[in-house]
């Protein structure tokens, strides 16, 4: 590649790394800066006290611990099960290309196109005399936000899946099958790791969509205070927002751009571990 073509690869990258640079980089910058001062008035420097102050808040820490929760359960939920229906789609090689489009559409409708058909089917009296019973309430007050995630969100996992899938060569099944591979062992020593670049990829889009819950919640219970079981960290940091607590807002935003930071750089390094394997 000569200088001329480098020059032009720069020059089409440009406008994208200036608009990120402005959108993204910058406002970014100032949102830590913001985080270390008492105010937007006086903007004395407090050193790490919004920090302490954000990190001893009781709804921070339950936000905290309601979107771990709800990452782990629904990631993990959606993810295993399109896993498992990949794999008996992708016998069905021949008709995947027209069923694939039936996969994506609750991907792509508008959320509050649908959240009318979700309240009514959860917002019936016998539902919510289930959610007055004490001991089973928090349950069924969650239970629909991972009803709609798992829905929205299982048919473009199974799509990514079943196409990873359908590229490993039957010839090296075969091979396994004549070395006495059958079942569970099969798809343990041969698929996984064969499609584990693809099935990370799956993990991490639906990790980053499981933080954008916030719409969904907001939209289903109306409100921003849905129940607690169901406070997130965007109900927290939009209810700051609305009460033009900046510095809270910040340290919240700081706090959880770096821990998801660690968590998708802990599952790339993963993937590159499965993938050295496998070579």
């Amino acid at each position: 590649m000569n200088k001329k073509q480098k020059l032009k690869i720069v020059l089409l990258c440009l406008p994208a790394l200036i608009g990120f640079a402005v959108f993204y980089i910058v406002p970014f910058v100032r949102t830590i800066g913001y985080s270390f001062i008492d105010n937007t008035l006086s903007k004395q420097f407090v050193g790490f006290s919004n920090y302490a102050s954000v990190l001893g808040n009781k709804y921070f820490q339950m936000a905290l611990k309601n979107t771990a929760i709800f990452s782990v359960i629904s990631v993990s939920t959606t993810v295993l099960i399109s896993l498992i229906l990949s794999l008996g789609i992708v016998k069905l090689s021949n008709r995947f290309s027209f069923i694939k489009s039936f996969f994506i559409l609750p991907y792509i409708l508008p959320t509050a196109s649908i959240i009318f058909i979700w309240q009514s089917i959860f917002g019936g009296e016998s539902y919510e005399a289930l959610t007055r019973i004490e001991s089973i309430s928090a349950f069924f007050e969650i239970l629909p936000l991972y009803l709609l995630f798992t829905w929205k969100n299982i048919g473009i996992n199974i799509i990514l899946i079943t196409s990873a899938l359908m590229k490993v060569p039957r010839e090296v099944y075969e091979a396994s099958a004549v070395d006495g591979a059958h079942g569970l062992r099969l798809h343990a020593k041969i698929t996984m790791p064969m499609i584990s670049p693809t099935l990370f990829f799956a993990i991490v889009l639906t990790f980053v969509n499981s933080l954008k819950i916030f719409k969904e919640s907001y939209l289903f219970y109306n409100t921003n205070y849905p129940p607690d079981v169901a406070y997130m960290v965007q109900n927290y940091m939009n209810n700051h927002f609305q009460k033009l607590n900046y510095q809270n807002l910040s340290c919240a935003v700081v706090i959880f751009t770096t821990v998801m930071a660690i968590l998708i750089f802990l599952l790339y390094r993963a993937e590159n571990k499965t993938g050295d394997y496998t070579n």
